[in-house]
Order: structure tokens, then C-alpha cells, then sequence
């Protein structure tokens, strides 16, 4: 390689719905952390969010190793979220679990299709 080529490091296109989504997973995980040190202290806080960060990191996310395809990507991703909403139910209330439902529904509508 010559002194003077010039490298372009392009960084990837982060639009508003990836970050929707980044924080829905986020709020979720946490919503799945309250509920389980209400339900079963400090066991609860560290294993249904791990179970769910495992299941998503395996099947749902862009770097998955067996990428869930077709109509059954979006189901699997709303089927978490819903978990996700059930637990924030049980945690704030049915107002603001539903306010995350709606915005977990707009994001998988805007996630695109794999």
C-alpha cells in the first residue's frame, strides 16, 4: 500500500429507528430486571433479562448466528416485546407498558423486514 492512498472508513447509516429500537431493547431489558428482583431478588435481576439478551443475540439480532427469516422475524421480535411489556406492566402499570407497547409496534412496522 502506497503512504498517500487515502482510506475511507465509511460508518454506517444510523437512522431514528434504530435508535427507537436500541431503546426499546434497552428499556425492556430493564423492565425485565425490576420485575424480576420484585419477583425473586438478585437471582431475578440477572436471569430472565439474560435468558431474553440470549435469545435475541441468537435469533433476532443483525449479527444473529441462526437468523430467524420471513413473517417470523417481526413475530419473534413483537413476542419479546410483548414479555417485555407484560413485565412493565407488572412494574410501572398498564398506562406506560402500553405507551412501550405502541412504540415497540411502531419500531418492528419501521425495522424493515429480514
Amino acid at each position: 500500500m502506497k503512504a498517500n492512498s487515502v482510506h475511507s472508513l465509511q460508518q454506517p447509516h444510523l437512522s431514528w429507528a434504530d435508535g427507537l429500537a436500541l431503546g426499546l431493547e434497552m428499556v425492556g431489558l430493564g423492565a425485565l430486571m425490576a420485575w424480576g428482583w420484585q419477583r425473586f431478588g438478585w437471582a431475578g435481576v440477572l436471569l430472565p433479562p439474560l435468558a431474553v439478551s440470549v435469545l435475541w443475540a441468537r435469533f433476532l439480532s443483525p449479527r444473529a448466528t441462526r437468523p430467524v427469516t420471513g413473517l417470523a422475524w417481526p413475530l419473534a421480535k413483537l413476542a419479546v416485546f410483548a414479555v417485555c411489556a407484560l413485565a412493565l406492566t407488572a412494574v410501572t402499570g398498564p398506562l406506560t407498558a402500553a405507551a412501550y407497547f405502541a412504540l415497540a409496534l411502531l419500531g418492528i412496522t419501521l425495522g424493515g423486514t429480514r
